[in-house]
C-alpha cells in the first residue's frame, strides 16, 4: 500500500484479494491428496508468521468456548455471548472481563466476525490490526529467497487470515472470555488450533450433511470431523444428534479421554414461556445447550454464585429454574438473518439463511406459523413472495424439500395431506404468488444481461412444477427483487416475503434493504 494512512477501505481490497473459502474447496476437489492432512500444520506455520506461538493463545487468563456443529452454531454462540455479558461486570470481586466472538461468515460488514462486548469491531480497530498481521507477513517472507513481500502468496487465505486477525485483536485489546465458531468442519478446521488448555469447554450443535466434498457424504463422516474439537481434559457438550453421528462422537470422545454430555431440549424453556430473542421452535434447542455451556464456562472462570451447575441442569431440568441473567441473555440474543423479521411498510420480511435440508425444514415450519397468524389476523395478507437462491449445493432438491415442508406443516396455512406431486393446498390457496430466483449479486449490473442465470432459471422451471404458480421472476440481482416487492405492496397492499436459501443470499437482500434507508435492525416481533 502506498498511501500514508492505510485504511479500512484498503483492508478490504487486500482482504477480497486473498485466496477464497469457494477457491479452497475448487483446489480441495481438484488434488489427489487429502488436503486436509496440511490444514492444521500450514496454520500453525501462518500462526508462527504472524508472530505468535499457540501457547500465546492462552496467556493472560484468556479462555475459549469452542463451537462445531453443522446447524445452529452461530445461534448457539451469540446466545453464549448474550448470556456471558451479563456476568461482564465484577461482583464481590469476580467478574469476565471483555468478550470477544468470532464466527462465519459474516452478511452485511466483515466486521460481524469480530465481535468484542457484543457489537462488531470498529473500522479504525479492524484496519489497525489488519496492517499489523500483513506487515508481520510481508516482513517474513523476506527472509525467504526470491520472494516478493507484497505477493499474495505470502498471505493466508481469506479465511485463515480472518481467524488470526480475530485472535491477534482479542490479545491486543484484552478479551478475556471468548467464543469461537468453527468455519468448516472440526478437525482440520484453521480455528482447531486453539491449545486445550485455553479452551474451557467444546460445544457440538446438531449435525446434518454439508460440505461433503470437505468433510465425506455420511453422516458418520461428518461427526468424525465435528468430534475434532474435542480436547483432552476439557468438558464437551453435544445436541441431540441422530443414533449414527452420536456413536461416532462417542467413540472419539473415549479416544481422546473426554467426558461428553449429550443436552436435551430444557423443560423449563417452555414450561416458563421464555420469549427467546432468536425466534423459531427449533431455538429452544440451541438455547438448551447454550445454558449448559455458559454455566460450564463461567463455574470454569470461577463465578458459581447463582450460577446453575451444568449436571443438575441435564439430569433434573425439572428441579430448576434459570438465574434472572441467564433469562435477559436468551431474550436479548440477536443473530442477523436467522428467523429475521423486518417490517418494512407494508411489505414484511421474513428472512433466513437456511442452506441445508434440515435447516430449510426449520425455517419453512418458522415461516408457515408466522404466514398462518397472519392469515389469521383482522388485516390479512394480499399477497406473498418467495425470493430464493442456492448456488453451492444441490439447489434443486433444496427447492423441493422447502416446498414439501411448506406444504406438509401441520401449522401451515397450506397444509395438504395430499403425497402428489403438486398438492392442493387448503381453500384452493397458492403457497405464493410470486417468486424470484435471483443470483447473490446485491446490486443491478450496469449492463443488462451480464450476469449469468442459467441455475437461477431452471430453479424458476421447477418452482413452476411444485406452486404452479406462473408470477415468477429470474433477475440478476437481488435488488431487482426487492423493487418488485416494494412494487407488489403500494397502496395498501400487506405483501409477507420469505428470503432463504443461502445466507450469501440474506446479506445481500439486508445490504439492499439498508441502501434503501430500511431499518434492518433484528425485530422477531411480527405484525398480526
Amino acid at each position: 500500500m502506498t498511501s500514508a494512512v492505510r485504511t479500512y477501505a484498503d483492508a478490504l481490497k487486500l482482504l477480497e484479494k486473498l485466496q477464497s473459502n469457494r477457491q479452497v474447496r475448487s483446489a480441495f476437489s481438484k488434488t489427489s491428496g487429502d488436503m486436509n492432512l496440511q490444514a492444521i500444520p500450514e496454520m500453525l506455520d501462518w500462526t508462527r508468521r504472524a508472530g505468535y506461538d499457540v501457547r500465546d493463545l492462552a496467556k493472560h487468563g484468556l479462555k475459549y468456548i469452542h463451537v462445531a456443529g453443522t446447524k445452529g452454531k452461530g445461534s448457539v454462540c451469540v446466545m453464549v455471548e448474550s448470556i456471558l455479558l451479563q456476568y461482564q461486570s465484577v461482583e464481590k470481586g469476580v467478574g469476565l472481563g471483555k468478550i470477544g466472538l468470532y464466527t462465519s461468515p459474516h452478511l452485511v460488514h466483515v466486521r460481524e466476525r469480530i465481535r468484542i462486548d457484543g457489537s462488531p469491531i470498529s473500522e479504525p480497530l479492524f484496519a489497525k490490526y489488519f496492517f499489523e498481521l500483513w506487515d508481520k507477513f510481508s516482513a517474513t517472507a523476506t527472509l525467504d529467497s526470491n520472494t516478493d513481500p507484497q505477493s499474495l502468496d505470502t498471505k493466508p487465505s481469506y479465511f485463515r487470515y480472518l481467524t488470526l486477525l480475530a485472535f491477534h485483536t482479542f490479545i491486543r485489546e484484552g478479551v478475556q472470555s471468548a467464543i469461537v465458531e468453527c468455519g468448516i468442519g472440526g478437525e482440520y478446521d484453521s480455528t482447531n488450533m486453539l491449545p486445550a488448555e485455553a479452551v474451557t469447554a467444546t460445544a457440538i450443535t446438531p449435525l446434518a450433511i454439508d460440505h461433503a466434498g470437505m468433510l465425506g457424504d455420511t453422516i458418520e463422516d461428518i461427526a468424525w470431523h465435528k468430534a475434532g474439537i474435542m480436547k483432552t481434559g476439557v468438558l464437551a457438550y453435544t445436541a441431540n444428534q441422530a443414533l449414527e453421528a452420536q456413536a461416532v462422537l462417542d467413540r472419539r470422545a473415549a479416544e481422546k479421554g473426554v467426558e461428553l454430555t449429550v443436552v436435551n431440549r430444557l423443560p423449563l424453556l417452555d414450561e416458563r414461556n421464555i420469549k427467546l430473542g432468536l425466534d423459531g421452535d427449533f431455538q429452544r434447542d440451541n438455547a438448551s445447550l447454550a445454558i449448559v455451556v455458559a454455566s460450564s464456562h463461567l463455574r470454569t472462570m470461577g463465578i458459581s454464585n447463582g450460577v446453575p451447575s451444568p449436571q443438575p441442569l441435564i439430569e433434573s431440568p425439572e428441579t430448576l429454574s434459570l438465574p434472572e441473567k441467564f433469562i435477559k441473555g436468551l431474550t436479548t440474543a440477536i443473530w442477523p438473518g436467522r428467523c429475521q423479521f423486518v417490517k418494512d411498510g407494508n411489505t414484511e420480511w421474513f428472512i433466513d439463511g437456511a442452506h441445508t435440508k434440515e435447516s430449510l425444514e426449520a425455517a419453512a415450519a418458522w415461516f408457515a406459523r408466522r404466514a398462518s397468524e397472519a392469515f389469521c389476523s383482522s388485516k390479512p395478507p394480499n399477497s406473498t413472495m418467495l425470493i430464493f437462491n442456492q448456488q453451492d449445493r444441490d439447489a434443486g432438491a433444496l427447492m423441493k424439500g422447502l416446498m414439501a415442508s411448506l406444504y406438509h406443516n401441520k401449522n401451515s396455512p397450506w397444509y395438504s395431506t395430499t403425497t402428489s406431486q403438486q398438492p392442493i393446498p387448503l381453500n384452493n390457496r397458492k403457497l405464493f404468488l410470486y417468486a424470484a430466483f435471483v443470483t447473490n449479486e446485491p446490486f443491478k449490473p450496469a449492463i443488462a444481461g451480464t450476469i449469468d442465470t442459467a441455475l437461477q432459471t431452471e430453479l424458476a422451471k421447477l418452482y413452476t412444477r411444485l406452486d404452479a404458480n406462473q408470477l415468477f421472476m429470474v433477475y440478476e440481482s437481488v435488488e431487482e427483487a426487492v423493487d418488485l416487492a416494494h412494487k407488489i405492496s403500494e397502496g395498501n397492499e400487506r405483501v409477507l416475503v420469505f428470503v432463504t436459501g443461502s445466507l450469501h443470499l440474506v446479506g445481500s437482500v439486508l445490504k439492499v434493504l439498508e441502501k434503501k434507508g430500511v431499518d434492518v435492525t433484528v425485530s422477531n416481533q411480527a405484525m398480526v
